[in-house]
């Protein structure tokens, strides 16, 4: 008989289309070396065995077992193809598992878009609480702003955002995760460094470090509207894209900023912060999602942050 077989695993992938079946037959029998009790094992009637193993053996193009009145023993070819089958089923068994864990979000992975001051809230704590509940889904993290998220999730390359409010709308939904006051950040040694809280006025006349405005930062787009509200305008002298970099150069004594009360928990050597009295817009972050997303680990996901959400979304200043 003249056959070819390169012994390959990637060979095998062609044969994708044949019954698992007829692979576990051939299977049963090379390692019974009997039909019979290949049919016991199996729980089928020996004739249907037979079949399915001719079949294979006919869609391979060659045979597997030589067969005789009393006897059954593999070919050099059946030799070949047996352990090349009994990996293909364990892969098969493995990606029926790892399909049916997927399927209620025990696997799989999930894409995350996060604006930088999540970092000192509510990120933290879900990512902990998701790794312990749910180890083998894998996690990727795209520090994006606003508007960045918003059309990620819109062209699903992240599955959820957590961003400020408000609500995307059109084909995303939302959840409000967590809102507090702003306070000021104040270079330690400022002459305003000692008071417990002071109104936003006082700041008139302070050097700001702000975002820049081609970020579109919804921070900084609240902290304009509170200082015009106040009746001026900050004055910028130094930007930074990261909330990380703009409390350095508030410690460095650059200038003032604003930023969400819960940044204050994580001290930052050479920074006060003070409760402003009289502001009357907060800060909300919300997680938002495309309805139209069907991965299962969202839902896992939205789970493990509405139980984070429920211990910060609200937050006085005192916290």
């Amino acid at each position: 008989m003249v056959w070819s077989f390169d012994g390959t695993f990637a060979t095998l992938w062609r044969f994708l289309i044949m019954d698992l079946r007829r692979l576990r037959y051939f299977t049963a029998v090379a390692e019974e070396l009997h039909f019979g009790r290949a049919a016991q094992r199996m729980h089928v009637v020996q004739s249907a065995v037979s079949h399915q193993v001719k079949l294979l053996e006919e869609e391979l193009g060659f045979s597997l077992l030589e067969r005789s009145r009393h006897n059954v023993r593999l070919t050099v070819p059946g030799e070949i193809f047996l352990p090349e089958a009994r990996d293909l089923l364990r892969r098969a068994d493995e990606a029926m598992r790892r399909a049916r864990a997927s399927a209620d979000g025990t696997v799989g992975w999930l894409a995350i878009g996060f604006v930088d001051n999540v970092l000192w809230s509510v990120l933290p704590p879900i990512l902990r609480d998701f790794r312990q509940r749910w180890p083998q889904v894998e996690l990727t993290l795209h520090p994006l702003d606003r508007s960045a998220q918003i059309e990620a999730l819109r062209t699903s390359v992240i599955d959820i955002g957590i961003m400020p409010s408000p609500s995307p709308g059109d084909a995303l939904k939302s959840v409000a995760l967590a809102v507090a006051p702003l306070v000021a950040a104040i270079p330690e040694g400022h002459r305003l460094a000692v008071r417990s809280t002071l109104p936003i006025v006082e700041l008139a006349n302070e050097p700001f470090v702000l975002f820049p405005r081609r970020m579109n930062s919804r921070l900084l787009e609240i902290i304009v509207a509170c200082c015009a509200s106040a009746g001026f305008t900050p004055r910028i002298v130094q930007e930074a894209e990261q909330l990380h970099t703009l409390l350095a150069l508030v410690s460095a004594g650059l200038g003032v900023t604003l930023v969400p009360q819960w940044v204050a928990r994580v001290q930052q050597l050479g920074v006060i912060y003070i409760p402003i009295e009289d502001l009357l817009t907060s800060y909300e972050l919300i997680a938002a999602w495309n309805s139209s997303t069907d991965n299962p680990a969202l839902t896992n996901f939205r789970e493990i942050a509405a139980g984070i959400a429920g211990q910060m979304l609200f937050l006085s200043p005192s916290q």
